[in-house]
């Protein structure tokens, strides 16, 4: 069955080590696109990035963020869906984190928050030209309404047991994706790439078979066992690459333009 949308993660992936797409990858999007398969991102990043890069490939369908909690156009940010944390359980994990000195941003909507902002904590997002943040300092309760992701935040190393407190005491009502060490997603139980993944196809009038992904993360497994064509970096994990239909050139080699065009024939 032919490919009709193409989708792919963000960091590892479709941005290189200097967090930036590369010009030969947009190019083959570009082809593809002349050739009626749509281009699409799905990430653990919030909207405003998913939306940034997505006008860079020009998508012209809506892309994925917060790790499948949210779908909305790269252009116009018209909601297609949204899934939230229960708001007294966020209100329980902002007291939780400011109490404990545990650094976060969250993602309500098209809006992201964090306690104060600094580039020590996201500097991996240099290259969006449209961020934007409110900060709340400790007045954060107004801010518990609607959240669809929390992301914690370390520029050195986040606690060594956070996670395991975290799931104690929140582990029933959430779901902990993409632990970097550094870096902790959370987003609302039964939430990843591939519930994201399967709203877009549907809403896109999409079998499975017609979807191809490419990805380098474990939050990427998801969507690799709900596509029908699967495509892990050489950057990859090695459970992503073993799970994955065919293994393309690093991030850095233009992994996702060489793996468009075997596919595609391009």
């Amino acid at each position: 069955m032919d490919i009709k949308l193409i989708v792919s993660d963000l960091d590892g992936t479709l941005l290189n080590s200097k967090k930036l797409v590369s010009g030969t990858s947009i190019e083959i999007m570009e082809e593809a696109a002349e050739k009626d398969v749509d281009v699409s991102i799905a990430t653990g990043r919030m909207h405003t990035c998913a939306a940034f890069f997505g006008r860079i490939i020009n998508s012209r369908v809506p892309v994925i963020s917060c790790n499948g909690g949210m779908i909305r156009t790269a252009d116009t940010n018209e909601l297609v869906y949204e899934k939230y944390i229960d708001d007294a359980v966020a209100e329980e994990i902002l007291a939780f984190l400011f109490e404990n000195g545990v650094y976060c941003s969250w993602y309500i909507g098209v809006e992201n928050f964090v306690p104060y902002f600094s580039w020590k904590m996201f500097p991996d997002y240099t290259t969006v030209k449209t961020l934007d943040f409110i900060e709340t300092g400790k007045n954060y309760k107004k801010y518990a309404h609607k959240v669809t992701q929390f992301i914690l935040r370390d520029n050195k190393k986040l606690q060594a047991d956070i996670l395991k407190r975290m799931d104690a005491k929140f582990g029933r009502y959430v779901s902990f994706q993409q632990n970097t060490g550094y870096t902790i997603d959370i987003t609302p139980q039964n939430t990843n790439k591939a519930t994201g993944l399967k709203l877009l196809a549907e809403y896109l009038h999409l079998r499975r078979e017609e979807i191809m992904v490419l990805g380098d993360g474990d939050n990427d497994l998801p969507m690799f066992a709900y596509a029908g064509t699967s495509v892990a970096m050489a950057n990859a994990k090695e459970q992503v690459k073993k799970r994955a239909t065919f293994v393309t050139a690093d991030c850095d080699s233009d992994g996702v333009s060489d793996a468009i065009r075997k596919v595609l024939n391009i």
